[in-house]
């Protein structure tokens, strides 16, 4: 959305909206990946980049002057072309350029208003390419336009492990962090948003000490989005004292390298976080995923045919389906990821020779 250098906490530096519109030349593929993109606004998106203080301005300028008014001054503040922040067209670019989307997702664009889906739908026909990273998104775009036909495959992220293996990461991870989960020795990770843990509060409390009493576990809180709204270490470091002795927390310091490494080094995830259910799952650790209101987790925990395996937990619930998650570990485990990595790979190879064709 913005240049920007995140490579303190492990990232690229990274350009801006901007800069794609101006650098791309003809024969470029511009590729949108991962994320709920076929359903973004720049409103939203503004919220996520701005300090709370700015944050609060945008709510009273939607209240006061309406959602439509408030899009196109979020729109404007980006110097952007097209109507929806990660829904490009080739007509966008001056450049003759293809455009691409591999495993999105979307389904908040069920209840956009029709000329809005229009619009969505008419640059997505434009796209030389499209997988969807659930039956939900993929379903909502064949209804729209029923000549769409989007592959459904697996977040690219199952394929963490073929590029890093659990040893990569322990390198690649901070000594901070690394002594860490010494210090933890057998623990399960857990994250939520703070939306999620102040209306569970106590509920989380109880069953989490249920869950380290009955399996020996410590808990590490892992904090995985820092962004408005999915701020999670606001609840999660003040959570930690509720917990007591059992409780360890991933510091704000922490990289995506050091991320990665302790779901990887748990012996199980608990949580809100998509990508901390895909990265666990990945490297062959069991989960609880929570029932929350955004039902993006749900839709793809069921498209990957796990539910059966690993239903989603209600906060109440959690010790219960913590043992029972506990008890999938191995052979069982190994399949389901093994499963979906090899879709995920099949998915890359399409998009592979879409992008160079012999």
């Amino acid at each position: 959305m913005i240049a920007s250098d995140l490579s303190t906490f492990g990232a690229l530096p990274s350009k801006g909206m901007r800069h794609l519109f101006r650098d791309a030349v003809d024969g470029d593929v511009i590729l949108v990946a991962g994320g709920e993109n076929l359903a973004q606004t720049w409103y939203v998106m503004h919220q996520m980049l701005v300090e709370d203080g700015f944050v609060a301005r945008l709510a009273e300028c939607l209240e006061r002057h309406g959602p439509e008014f408030t899009e196109a001054l979020s729109r404007s503040s980006f110097g952007a072309r097209q109507p929806f922040p990660y829904i490009l067209s080739p007509a966008h670019f001056e450049a003759r350029v293809r455009v691409m989307y591999n495993s999105v997702g979307g389904w908040p664009l069920r209840h956009y208003a029709p000329d809005a889906q229009t619009s969505i739908l008419r640059d997505l026909a434009r796209a030389s390419f499209l997988s969807i990273r659930d039956e939900e998104s993929a379903a909502i775009v064949h209804d729209l336009d029923p000549t769409l036909h989007p592959l459904v495959a697996p977040d690219c992220v199952f394929l963490l492990p073929g590029q890093f293996t659990k040893e990569d990461l322990a390198r690649k991870a901070s000594p901070e962090i690394r002594e860490l989960v010494r210090q933890a020795g057998r623990f399960l990770t857990f994250q939520c948003h703070p939306r999620y843990g102040n209306a569970n509060r106590d509920a989380l409390k109880s069953q989490l000490s249920i869950l380290a009493n009955q399996t020996g576990l410590n808990i590490l809180l892992t904090p995985i989005g820092r962004v408005y709204s999915f701020n999670d270490g606001s609840f999660l470091e003040p959570f930690a004292q509720d917990l007591g002795d059992a409780a360890f927390y991933l510091p704000d310091s922490a990289t995506i390298w050091d991320i990665a490494y302790v779901l990887s080094a748990a012996d199980l995830f608990c949580g809100t976080s998509l990508h901390g259910v895909i990265t666990s799952l990945a490297y062959g650790v069991p989960f609880v995923s929570l029932e929350n209101a955004d039902p993006k987790l749900a839709n793809n925990i069921r498209t990957w045919g796990l539910t059966g395996t690993f239903p989603q937990a209600a906060a109440s619930a959690i010790a219960d389906l913590g043992s029972r998650a506990l008890n999938q570990k191995g052979n069982s485990l190994d399949a389901h990821a093994g499963r979906l990595r090899e879709a995920a790979e099949v998915n890359m190879q399409s998009l592979a020779a879409v992008i160079l064709p012999n």
